[in-house]
């Protein structure tokens, strides 16, 4: 119910949607699928890094989008490189699209696009580095990203979303039996199911750049990062 009443709320909060083009002779939810674009990483609790992320329209609602990621996850006072890579297939479509073309009790819907729902499938590899640790280890996860998308194309756009992948995460291992007088430790990499929860915000400065700006919480590090970045529109 909680979901229902925020997207009902976004539906109202937003303006009432038309064909009229605006600054950017764009339609209102007219958002970009081809892009490239760069975004530097904070975190409270882990190294900065960059990011580099791309997309690609497809015919019909689809699209390809393919991310980087550099960052160093901190680890008993040592910093892990970790470096991420994703592929994923994409499909999004307007909420009175997808609600116009169901019917209850022989009645129909009739709503307005007044936002997009997305969603992305596909595949995502990380590896991990600290010679300290002696790590050197390298994944390939599924990876599915869902959100909804909203504002105006030719201003000021947001997502919310989530992210869904396995994740690398250094632990010691203290399931090892031991018998010697001084035991070493074993530094493992643990590969756990994270979840990212988190916003963009995208300003629309000319037809082909963009300001870009967003944050999320990740769950598996217990951490909340932070992007800000520029792309420029194909």
């Amino acid at each position: 119910m909680k979901l229902i009443s925020f997207l009902l709320l976004i539906s109202i909060a937003n303006p009432i949607f038309s064909e009229e083009t605006g600054r950017l002779d764009r339609e209102q939810l007219e958002f970009r699928y081809t892009y490239l674009g760069i975004s530097f990483i904070g975190a409270n609790n882990a190294d900065n890094g960059l990011a580099i992320n791309s997309a690609l329209k497809l015919p019909g609602p689809l699209y390809l989008k393919f991310e980087r990621r550099g960052d160093g996850i901190d680890f008993e006072r040592e910093t892990v490189d970790k470096t991420t890579d994703s592929l994923r297939l994409g499909a999004h479509a307007g909420i009175g699209d997808i609600l116009n073309n169901i019917s209850a009790g022989g009645v129909d819907f009739s709503v307005k696009n007044s936002f997009e729902i997305y969603g992305e499938l596909g595949v995502k590899s990380w590896s991990v580095e600290n010679a300290d640790f002696n790590f050197d280890e390298n994944e390939y996860e599924a990876h599915f990203v869902s959100g909804i998308h909203f504002g105006d194309s030719n201003d000021w756009e947001g997502k919310i979303f989530l992210d869904i992948s396995s994740e690398a995460e250094p632990i010691i291992n203290d399931d090892i039996v031991c018998l010697e007088v001084d035991c070493p430790t074993i530094y493992e990499i643990s590969d756990d199911q994270n979840r990212r929860f988190g916003f963009e915000a995208v300003y629309n400065m000319g037809k082909y750049t963009a300001f870009t700006i967003g944050a999320s919480t990740n769950s598996l590090y217990d951490s909340t990062t932070f992007e800000v970045g520029f792309r420029i529109n194909l």
